[in-house]
């Protein structure tokens, strides 16, 4: 018979080292997420890509991102070997590749969304010499994701990938439009810092009367107010899977098209594009700012 001192209690499971795992799925979801810095890095060195970029070196690189040359030496290695960059050794540098497109196209094809969206720009373009686009936030600009126009339509030289600021022009102001007010209200500090002392003499201002008059028309615009000769009108829209914020517009040179051709041949266009859209997604934003 065996005493109590030669029992051997029973095994306590043995313990996982490191951080506990997570499903991945809804329930994970959640503010507590850790937030990976590398992975950060890298969409940091894709976004520094610009349109009118055709390659860039590392030391480009390190100023747009505010990241050591080092770090970026690296991450342009994992994502050559990712196949999102291209090296040129022709150059020393490095291009943007098209497998970053696939992402994009990913994105739009959801449920016949950019199909929809490609039509409408279709027929807002058929109407003259403008161009008709598609855009999402990128920081402090918006960038063009879609874009059609007829072939006279010379707007700025404006392309899929281009970016224009958010404060002073049609899509940018339709994106704050469309936004909670407490998501908003972020937006406004980064565009402060941005600005510094010209934020509340001038830039706010004229973007606060430009959402007034929004909430009182049902489209944003942007007449002359960006560049000289540029005039747009834009409405947001919302995709209907994951609820994010687009917005479709359209522009024109005011040497070309007056503003009240713009307001009577495209406006009907647009509005008709973000209902139809609308209904799709469920929501709207004509009649309820911040929505």
């Amino acid at each position: 018979m065996n005493s109590d001192e030669d029992q051997t209690p029973p095994e306590k499971p043995a313990r996982r080292r490191g951080r506990p795992r997570h499903d991945i799925g809804a329930a994970a979801i959640n503010d507590d997420r850790p937030f990976v810095s590398s992975l950060a890095r890298g969409m940091a060195i894709l976004r520094a890509f610009r349109a009118e970029d055709r390659v860039l070196g590392t030391q480009v690189l390190a100023e747009r991102t505010g990241l050591h040359k080092t770090t970026v030496s690296r991450l342009l290695g994992t994502l050559t070997k990712l196949g999102y960059l291209r090296y040129l050794p022709e150059y020393g540098k490095y291009a943007v590749s098209n497998q970053v497109l696939t992402l994009g196209y990913a994105a739009l094809g959801r449920h016949g969304f950019g199909e929809m969206v490609r039509t409408h720009l279709e027929a807002i373009a058929g109407r003259g010499d403008c161009v008709a686009a598609l855009s999402v936030r990128d920081g402090s600009h918006m960038m063009f994701v879609e874009l059609i126009r007829k072939p006279t339509a010379v707007v700025l030289n404006l392309n899929v990938g281009s970016r224009i600021p958010l404060a002073e022009s049609a899509p940018g102001r339709a994106y704050l439009f469309a936004l909670s007010p407490q998501d908003r209200a972020e937006v406004y500090e980064m565009l402060a810092t941005l600005h510094g002392d010209a934020w509340e003499r001038e830039k706010r201002p004229a973007l606060d009367a430009a959402l007034e008059r929004m909430a009182r028309e049902g489209y944003s615009s942007s007449f002359c107010e960006w560049q000289p000769r540029h005039i747009a009108i834009g409405v947001p829209i919302l995709d209907p899977l994951t609820r994010d914020i687009f917005t479709i517009s359209v522009g024109c040179n005011s040497a070309n098209v007056s503003r009240e051709t713009m307001l009577k041949e495209h406006l009907p266009l647009l509005l008709n594009a973000s209902r139809e859209i609308s209904t799709l997604s469920g929501s709207s934003f004509a009649s309820n700012p911040g929505a």
